[in-house]
């Protein structure tokens, strides 16, 4: 099966455009460093000459193969080899996410980004021991932290721990990761409210007044508490002292986890399905139900947390994989509330974590390589993957010449939108200079051959899960 095709292009202008790319790959990015963003929702970073340049995100988290340490023998043998190990690992991808303590000198020429802010946030809440330590403790934290947002013992805390991390940062090439899916809690099961968001990105701001901030909001769409409360709140002043348990089912209330009865939709469908033993599953939609929720959950998720970073994304492995579409549907209603100037960098998945027992990882990988082609041609202009730990890096290693191509497509990739056209599975974008034009399309389907007309006239037919690029 062809599952990706590149016409000849021209060798100068390929040339020319790659040492652009490599410069967007690798030159410094940190706090320090001037940013700025265009009205294509792309992050300009200024080189070495002081000109801006189109950056396009490729992060990874964790780097399957290779063991982050906190020794660091700079003579040793073992240094020497892990460093060679760290370089041919990430080798294409300009930003790692990299903890205090475990960063070497071979790592500075990623871009580092720190994420401290979900250990940070629920070590002040630990502070108070009156709170409840239940099932439903996390309803309960997360009205605290409505309460202690303006306080200013709590600002004085979050400025302490922003000038720790700074004086202590991995790298001086940088940025920050919000608290891990915000509005579904974070580590926790109850939404972190918007308004504290807002106060740690605030902050950094104080402190880094360049600071990019990267917020990753939910781990799905389906719904969150965040949700719940939301509607609650058309009718009522403030949510009550305890969970609303009255409001869900008694199955919901019986389950293992009765805070997942309060995960529903902008309009109330519900999440979860709770069986009389407890347990609970995902429900079950129609697939044009799941895209209107997916769709309309989302511009609310991004509307409201907008204040809590400047670049957003998601996560959504398992749904991505089901239905690969709703990588650009996530693009397009991620811009629906945050508008199209907002960078969006999206999560994929890099080690398996979603991939069938009885898929091979090459097959695996056909489908997220369509995922984040989908996304691209959507307006997406970073690309993060995430990495099981629990996994031997079979689908990682498979993951690397792909992403290597992806660099080397960057010389088209950020180029000026002139036209996107998307037709049900059928995902195409025109990109141009002005004076050559390239065409990047996508078949989301999983089983359909689609056929497209391209500008010039020429039709095109793409196999299941296909990735087109090419000169028009």
């Amino acid at each position: 099966m062809h599952l990706f095709r590149i016409a000849t292009l021209t060798v100068t202008f390929l040339s020319l455009f790659y040492l652009s790319a490599c410069t967007n790959s690798e030159n410094s990015a940190s706090g320090a460093t001037s940013w700025s963003t265009d009205n294509q929702g792309w992050l300009l970073m200024k080189n070495e000459k002081n000109l801006e340049e189109r950056f396009f995100a490729i992060g990874t988290w964790h780097v399957p193969g290779y063991t982050f340490t906190k020794e660091a023998h700079a003579d040793s043998l073992d240094y020497l080899q892990n460093a060679q190990l760290f370089r041919e690992r990430t080798s294409p991808f300009n930003m790692v996410f990299v903890t205090s303590g475990l960063e070497k000198d071979y790592m500075s020429e990623k871009i580092h980004v720190m994420n401290p802010f979900s250990p940070m946030l629920h070590a002040y809440l630990d502070r108070f021991v009156t709170l409840p330590t239940g099932d439903d403790k996390d309803y309960y934290r997360s009205k605290l932290m409505k309460e202690e947002v303006d306080n200013p013992e709590f600002i004085h805390y979050l400025d302490s721990q922003i000038v720790t991390l700074l004086d202590n940062k991995t790298n001086d090439r940088y940025i920050f990761s919000h608290i891990d899916e915000i509005a579904l809690g974070g580590v926790g099961r109850w939404a972190v409210p918007p308004a504290t968001g807002k106060q740690i990105f605030e902050r950094l701001k104080v402190h880094d007044p360049e600071a990019i901030v990267f917020v990753d909001l939910v781990g799905h769409a389906k719904g969150s508490s965040y949700l719940f409360e939301k509607r609650y709140l058309q009718s009522n002043s403030q949510m009550p002292d305890d969970p609303p348990y009255e409001l869900i089912s008694e199955d919901a209330r019986k389950s293992k986890i009765p805070l997942l009865g309060f995960f529903q939709a902008y309009d109330g469908t519900p999440v979860y399905e709770f069986d009389e033993e407890g347990n609970y599953s995902y429900t079950k939609y129609e697939v044009e139900t799941l895209k209107r929720i997916w769709f309309e959950n989302l511009k609310i998720f991004a509307r409201d947390y907008s204040a809590s970073g400047n670049v957003f994304s998601i996560n959504a492995f398992r749904d991505f994989f089901a239905l690969p579409e709703l990588a650009g549907l996530t693009v397009d209603a991620l811009k629906a509330g945050l508008g199209d100037e907002v960078p969006l960098w999206i999560y994929f998945d890099g080690n398996g974590y979603a991939k069938p027992a009885n898929l091979s990882p090459g097959d695996y990988l056909v489908n997220v390589k369509c995922q984040i082609y989908t996304s691209i041609v959507h307006g997406s202009t970073g690309v993060l993957f995430w990495n099981d730990w629990s996994k031997t890096p079979e689908v990682f290693d498979h993951l690397l010449p792909i992403m290597e191509e992806l660099k080397n497509n960057l010389a088209i990739i950020t180029l000026d939108t002139e036209k996107r056209v998307v037709e049900g599975n059928l995902h195409m974008v025109i990109k141009g200079d002005g004076q050559k034009r390239f065409v990047i399309a996508t078949n989301s389907s999983k089983t359909e051959v689609m056929t497209m007309v391209l500008p010039d006239g020429t039709s095109l037919s793409l196999d299941p899960l296909e990735v087109y690029l090419s000169e028009i």
